[in-house]
């Protein structure tokens, strides 16, 4: 944010006397965090610097150049802290080339259509007790031990049913385009 700081006879606070006594050595300041932060910072670290200096609210400043470098070095030293602590230097900017928006376009809705027509086909021609284990675990949730007691059968059965209707489901997907299940959910 490259906007200008506010001229003294602007500031309001506890201490605007401090402001203007500070406000001549603004570009020394300005020259100073130049080489210690990015240049888009400059302004805003100069901005932070001065309304610490309006809140602190310490009465008349003896040695205004070196009571506004104190802040400008606690200013910095907060930054630093704050960036660190967020972990700021592994962002990525989020950008429509980094991050694309997800659109809801007709051909992918089409595919979307697409790819449920087929899971449900695939789900039709698995064989009954298949796309019940298939449905209990993956859509209701269910633990593969309370299907096996429910089917009577083993929980290395429940798996292997398991295996066949995700495998369908798999193929038919891949007919029409669409993403077939992760593989770690195939091998379950």
């Amino acid at each position: 944010m490259s906007a200008a700081p506010l001229s003294p006879t602007i500031a309001q606070g506890p201490n605007p006397d401090a402001l203007s006594r500070v406000w001549p050595y603004l570009p020394e300041l300005r020259g100073y965090l130049r080489k210690r932060v990015p240049e888009a910072d400059v302004e805003d670290v100069v901005q932070d610097v001065l309304l610490r200096i309006v809140r602190r609210g310490d009465g008349q400043v003896e040695y205004p150049r070196r009571y506004m470098f104190q802040a400008a070095e606690a200013t910095l030293i907060d930054r630093f802290r704050a960036e660190r602590s967020r972990r700021r230097d592994q962002h990525c900017e989020l950008t429509r080339d980094h991050h694309p928006t997800d659109e809801l376009c007709p051909e992918r809705i089409h595919l979307s259509r697409e790819a449920v027509r087929a899971a449900r086909v695939a789900l039709a021609d698995l064989p009954q007790r298949t796309r019940e284990i298939l449905l209990a675990i993956r859509l209701e949730g269910q633990p593969a031990k309370v299907v096996a007691a429910a089917h009577g059968i083993s929980i290395s059965a429940v798996e292997k049913h398991l295996r066949r209707g995700l495998r369908s489901l798999a193929v038919s997907l891949n007919a029409v385009g669409a993403e077939p299940p992760p593989a770690d959910l195939i091998r379950a």
